[in-house]
């Protein structure tokens, strides 16, 4: 199938990876079965995987990480599928992160993206997702998970640059700064109130900590 690549294809394409990619299903999913409980005010505030792991069901997190990575890995399969380029292809995976971390549908303030980026990679490139697994693997094994979230995504564009392609190389930046930049939200504020701002912020780029957010446990910074 090939559908032609115009400014309408390739804008309709890219919207509706965003609208697929934001929709939060973890707040959808635990409102629905803990009504009383708003997984914005736990943990990280996060409204994906890890917080709703840790902060409100285990058995829950295991629908919602794969649901998550559906919505990065559909709208970048279905590009290809049309026969789209490889950009416009690259394009698709960004905006289905974008939608995650600033959704429409939550007042612009969603997760981290990294299921729904995982998702999109493995619809990109196998040995891209391949990379991803080995570098969350050792960051599981050595409990030190967002660690090796970040070492994944630091990698990618080189692995992409070195042995898939220009384009997939350049998916693949945009998708790591997508990234940090969920990991730095509000990274200004909270150092304008921190002794030591350079160790905050290595804090929140290596292990995804931010002042009055516990890994488990209630928000205490408002």
């Amino acid at each position: 199938m090939s559908v032609p690549v115009t400014t309408w294809t390739v804008a309709a394409t890219g919207l509706f990876a965003y609208l697929l990619g934001g929709i939060p299903v973890g707040l959808v999913l635990v409102r629905l079965t803990r009504p009383r409980v708003d997984v914005r005010s736990l943990g990280s505030g996060n409204i994906g995987t890890s917080n709703i792991y840790r902060n409100v069901d285990a058995g829950l997190a295991v629908v919602v990480g794969p649901l998550q990575f559906l919505q990065g890995l559909l709208p970048v399969a279905l590009a290809t599928r049309a026969g789209f380029p490889l950009a416009v292809v690259g394009l698709t995976a960004v905006c289905s992160v974008i939608g995650n971390g600033w959704p429409v549908y939550a007042g612009f303030n969603g997760g981290r993206g990294i299921a729904v980026a995982t998702g999109a990679v493995a619809a990109m490139s196998a040995l891209g997702l391949a990379t991803l697994l080995a570098c969350y693997g050792l960051g599981a094994l050595t409990r030190e998970i967002a660690l090796g979230v970040l070492a994944g995504f630091l990698l990618l564009p080189l692995v992409g640059a070195l042995a898939v392609g220009r384009a997939e190389a350049a998916a693949f930046a945009a998708l790591l700064v997508l990234v940090l930049l969920r990991r730095l939200e509000g990274a200004l504020s909270d150092a304008r109130h921190d002794q030591r701002p350079w160790r905050m912020l290595a804090r929140r780029l290596t292990r995804d900590q931010r002042p009055g957010r516990p890994l488990v446990g209630r928000r205490t910074d408002g």
